[in-house]
């Protein structure tokens, strides 16, 4: 090496360019408890989240390195300085992220099985009010996460030290750029700890803590809009009915109403009519949101979406309304429970049974999930195990983008899995992951009906939303509330015993006519025998109808929308809906649709058809 060369070096890295990973030894900390804790999940990453997993470790190094290597010059001074200055760096710096990102981080993936992340700690801290509480809400795992944080902190600072000395004469180049670089790519979420958290565990904390202060800063506040843990209001006591059936919510994904059978008398489904040609439709099911998180909650609590993040995480979810009266519950999903911290709504759900993804296996892909063959294998087993009367929701996830096929089952060409290519491909592609969901459902609803207990058993089919491909512009979900992305196949199958007569005459009296996502929940409780009771929290704001009672004369006035108390999308839409008029606001004005003339909602009719739903928007969403 050249004399120059040499001084450079010197100058950049000191005299021991090695002594860097005394400082960056965090990252390897992190790395190190990540293995200890999910390497089974960290090894069946795809390609591109390995990529981003070493992004988001070398975002820490960047983080940790840069203010470790500068505080080390702390251990060159005199005893008396060093002690204040080594004092108050470890106790305003190295402590409070060594007691989150190590032993926080520890304790939260052994109850949840994911990290705090962007997400979690931002709403953590709004459901609780403020830090202060949230932390007090930790109870006695706060010493438990002391005692390791405080054992991170003692080997990070002991190799500070052992770095001081080696990068003594270095100028601080690498640690002022290395940390403004790492706190750049978490104000700006270029790190991966949402989805499949494909980042070390320090890494997500601190990109949750960084982005917290960016909502701050930039003026979103905290916005209390997302999954949370939840404190759900207590039940009053509940009597169970005489006839308590069980009861199966199958629960599909991104699946629009022409994209699958419901009525076969009036279409074919090429699986599910030999499995279950007695099916019934459910009305012509329209979703009020067309995101997964907002219609899930919204089906879960008989909630609309104008509801607020408060009452989403206090109203009673079915389960907790099931196990009232006695059922045994379970969730048993395909979908991706991590993402977005979707799977902590459900923890203090009443699940007796719950399962995502990650339990399931084989869910390489964030999106797609698990399986759903894995889905509905091990739900079969829990109908043929569990003690009855049961309530249980099989929720899938394959027919989410890239939308999951079967080589061998591809009927509809020419097919192309590229967002960016010809969208009739694109779309081809969409039904042939739709009819491999068909197949695997009508498998499943023929081992139903083979167990013992189908006499006295209710499957309830729907899709959570559905998926536009270009009709209004856009593409995939969540971008409008037009009927490609909320109308959903919905159907019901029940045993001879689960329905009476005169519940199967009604629910077939709602054929053409439109129902809800709240619908379907008043539906479900009805089956668990709630429907009458009364009492229950929050009561007065679900008022959903019971398809298997006889149905009203009047159409109902129903709230769609993009957002929620538990969604915030890039796009917000509002909608409102009575019969075959939609009221759809865009811009700074409403605009009305008449979907019997117009069924593609492409040209606008008069305003003044509309004008009770506009006003009725106004009142519940309030100015835009």
């Amino acid at each position: 090496m050249s004399p120059r060369l040499a001084r450079v070096v010197r100058v950049i890295f000191g005299d021991r360019p090695i002594a860097i990973l005394f400082f960056v030894a965090p990252t390897g900390l992190a790395i190190a408890m990540d293995l200890v804790l999910r390497a089974r999940a960290l090894f069946v990453f795809p390609p591109l989240e390995w990529l981003n997993y070493f992004g988001s470790s070398m975002a820490s190094a960047g983080f940790w390195g840069g203010p470790l290597w500068l505080a080390s010059r702390l251990f060159t001074l005199k005893k008396g300085p060093m002690r204040v200055g080594v004092g108050l760096f470890a106790t305003f710096f190295v402590f409070p992220l060594a007691f989150f990102c190590f032993g926080g981080q520890a304790l939260y993936f052994h109850v949840f099985h994911a990290y705090m992340a962007r997400d979690t700690v931002r709403l953590g801290m709004a459901l609780r009010g403020t830090l202060g509480a949230w932390l007090a809400s930790w109870g006695g795992s706060l010493v438990v996460m002391a005692i390791l944080g405080l054992l991170a902190m003692a080997l990070i600072l002991y190799l500070a030290r052992r770095g001081a000395t080696p990068v003594k004469h270095a100028w601080p180049i690498l640690p002022i750029a290395g940390f403004a670089v790492a706190s750049y790519c978490f104000w700006i979420d270029f790190v991966e700890s949402r989805s499949l958290q494909a980042a070390p565990p320090d890494t997500c904390f601190i990109h949750g803590l960084v982005h917290a202060v960016r909502d701050g800063v930039t003026g979103k506040g905290w916005a209390r809009r997302g999954i949370a843990l939840r404190d759900p209001a207590p039940l009053p006591p509940l009597t169970p009915a005489a006839h308590r059936p069980n009861v199966v919510l199958i629960v599909s994904e991104s699946v629009r109403a022409d994209a699958m059978c419901s009525d076969p008398t009036l279409c074919k489904g090429r699986f599910l009519d030999v499995s279950a040609g007695d099916r019934l439709p459910l009305g012509d099911l329209t979703m009020q949101s067309s995101g997964t998180f907002t219609s899930c909650v919204l089906l879960w609590t008989g909630l609309s979406p104008d509801a607020d993040f408060a009452t989403m995480h206090r109203t009673p979810l079915l389960w907790e309304v099931a196990r009232g009266v006695g059922y045994h519950t379970a969730y048993i999903g395909a979908q991706n429970l991590r993402y977005d911290n979707f799977g902590a709504f459900l923890t203090n759900a009443g699940i007796d049974l719950l399962l995502g993804a990650a339990d399931l296996g084989e869910a390489a892909d964030a999106h797609v999930g698990a399986p759903d063959e894995n889905a509905t294998a091990r739900m079969l087993e829990y109908a043929k195990n569990s003690p009855a009367p049961y309530f249980a929701v099989l929720h899938l996830s394959n027919t989410h983008w890239p939308y999951r096929v079967d080589p061998e089952l591809q009927p509809f060409a020419p097919h192309d899995e590229s967002p960016f290519g010809d969208t009739e491909k694109l779309h081809n592609h969409y039904k042939n992951s739709v009819l491999m969901q068909e197949r695997t459902v009508a498998a499943f609803v023929d081992a139903m009906r083979k167990l013992p207990a189908w006499d006295d058993t209710v499957l309830v089919f729907l899709s959570d939303h559905g998926e536009e491909f270009r009709e209004h512009g856009g593409l995939y979900h969540l971008t409008s509330v037009f009927d490609e992305e909320v109308r959903v196949p919905a159907w019901i199958l029940a045993g001879p015993h689960a329905l009476d007569a005169g519940q199967r005459a009604a629910v077939q009296a709602y054929r053409g006519r439109r129902t809800y996502t709240d619908d379907v929940h008043a539906t479900v409780v009805d089956l668990l025998g709630v429907f009458d009771q009364k009492g229950l929290p929050y009561q007065d704001l679900t008022g959903g109808r019971s398809l298997v009672r006889p149905p009203p004369t009047e159409e109902p006035l129903m709230l769609l929308s993009t957002a929620s108390g538990v969604w915030e999308p890039d796009v917000i839409r509002r909608g409102v809906r009575r019969g075959s008029l939609l009221a759809v606001r865009a811009g700074t004005d409403w605009l009305c649709y008449d979907t019997v003339a117009d069924p593609r909602a492409l040209i606008r009719t008069a305003r003044v058809r509309c004008a009770d739903l506009m006003s009725f928007g106004d009142q519940r969403y309030g100015s835009f």
